[in-house]
């Protein structure tokens, strides 16, 4: 029984929003249709609920209960046709009142189920403190990316973002002011990546940025803004902490998502070797190309190894 059900979401799901209340749309006359064909001996009342259920839970409670209005009215209007008699006039419009308040509910109930299971789907991927994802998403998308970016032969970045001397802002200011940091930091990580990109808190103070189809050269623009965002955001609230971040661009098919998290969190760590809030650039995949470090947008790499990317 499951089984036709997921078929029927899966094909239902690929279609835009329009295409699914017009399908529920449609159902209406046929299951009219279908009411009037059977006469009042054989009830059809509950094949009525498949355009209800279908425009509630893929529209909302608004298209959910516009269906049930038609639904209620269809089921009126083949009642007239079939010329039922009843003993009171007003029997047909009690009827018809009940089935409308039995629909609506169904409606709504359907509408609120489907909410509350987004919601969940929502929480269970996102971050409660900073709206971005949680590592378990991160972990899923950068398999899925780095597997489309082998696919098509483009480079993909992989960024990773430690916070600091952290604890000192939870011993100095509490917990609230070390989450008004982390706040701060998802605020400007979520509002500076694409849509195709990927931004996470990968730990309590470590986030991570996934970049498909970013290069070298990409890489570099796109992280040195974020660096600036960061740090005039931090500054802006009196935050004493720094960022230490390692970005690794992946060109090399053969890796896979283990090694490339391997190799932007050392790189990362690296960084706070040399003094903190910091980042360092390297391509995986070329031979030999030596990582630059860039600290409050000064390049420190040696004169040699500067213009390579």
């Amino acid at each position: 029984m499951m089984r036709p059900l997921r078929t029927l979401d899966q094909y239902l799901g690929r279609l835009k929003p329009a295409g699914r209340l017009t399908v529920a749309l449609l159902g209406v006359p046929v299951v009219g249709g279908l009411d009037y064909l059977t006469g009042n001996e054989i009830s059809t009342s509950l094949l009525y609920l498949g355009p209800i259920a279908l425009a509630a839970w893929y529209s909302g409670r608004l298209a959910g209960s516009a269906v049930a209005v038609l639904c209620c009215i269809s089921w009126f209007l083949a009642d007239l046709a079939d010329g039922t008699q009843y003993s009171h006039p007003a029997i047909p419009y009690w009827n018809s009142l009940i089935r409308l308040g039995f629909f609506y509910i169904t409606a709504v109930l359907l509408s609120k189920l489907r909410s509350s299971l987004r919601d969940r789907e929502r929480l269970a991927r996102t971050d409660s403190l900073t709206g971005l994802y949680v590592r378990r998403e991160f972990d899923s998308r950068l398999k899925h990316d780095l597997a489309m970016a082998h696919r098509s032969g483009s480079a993909l970045t992989l960024a990773y973002v430690d916070v600091d001397d952290f604890k000192a802002v939870n011993d100095i200011h509490g917990h609230a002011g070390g989450d008004q940091v982390l706040r701060t930091i998802g605020r400007i990580l979520g509002g500076s990546v694409r849509e195709a990109d990927t931004a996470a808190r990968v730990g309590g103070d470590e986030f991570a940025l996934i970049l498909p189809s970013t290069d070298g050269p990409g890489a570099r623009q796109a992280i040195s803004t974020l660096t600036q965002e960061l740090q005039d955001a931090l500054r802006a609230n009196d935050f004493e902490v720094t960022c230490s971040i390692g970005v690794v661009t992946l060109l090399d098919p053969a890796i896979s998502p283990e090694q490339a998290i391997a190799a932007a969190d050392e790189l990362m760590y690296q960084v706070k070797l040399q003094g903190k809030g910091a980042v360092a650039f390297n391509v995986l995949g070329e031979s030999a190309r030596p990582h630059t470090v860039r600290k409050s947008g000064t390049d420190l790499s040696s004169p040699e190894r500067k213009g390579e990317r």
